[in-house]
């Protein structure tokens, strides 16, 4: 997501109800821009912005910056929020080919999700996400669609915690 532009992301931010109170969860290890405008976003509206990052570098340019939000986590950690915080909306942009596990990391978002909440996943466009499409629906994750046409690199995908969808025994 190094080269989304700030301009792009503030279209995709229309997704965002603008009810008091909402709760953002941010997942990134780049773009210190898109960190920034988000942080700016919440405060404007008075929404809670959470910010961890696993890339212990990019903390640093960000606090640099003058960014003291970010926190550091690692993927394989018990849990992602602090606090027993639940989220409305949850912008993943990591590089998901790294990941070790990727149905354990979604059972994590998954557990951090408030019902009926959106998370939001950014590919490079020149990638495929079919793959990881069944997997958001193995994690019975709903309502997954494509945004392909915000972004000039990149594409989202979104989707929606469903309480109730499955069977979903093992959580």
């Amino acid at each position: 997501m190094k080269n989304i532009k700030i301009a792009e992301f503030d279209k995709l931010l229309c997704i965002v109800s603008p009810y008091p109170g909402m709760t953002i969860f941010h997942m990134s290890d780049n773009n210190k821009e898109v960190c920034y405008r988000l942080e700016e976003f919440c405060e404007q509206n008075e929404y809670v912005y959470d910010l961890v990052c696993a890339d212990e570098e990019f903390i640093k340019e960000l606090k640099e910056g003058g960014f003291s939000k970010a926190r550091k986590i690692t993927y394989n950690q018990q849990r992602y929020n602090r606090h027993s915080r639940l989220y409305d909306y949850i912008f993943i942009n990591i590089d998901f080919s790294s990941l070790k596990n990727q149905k354990i990391f979604l059972k994590k978002i998954y557990a951090i999700a408030k019902n009926g909440a959106k998370i939001l996943f950014f590919f490079p466009k020149n990638k495929t996400y079919e793959q990881f499409e069944r997997a958001l629906e193995e994690g019975y994750f709903v309502a997954i669609n494509p945004i392909e046409d915000i972004f000039e690199n990149h594409a989202v995908l979104t989707a929606q915690k469903m309480h109730g969808w499955g069977e979903n025994n093992d959580r």
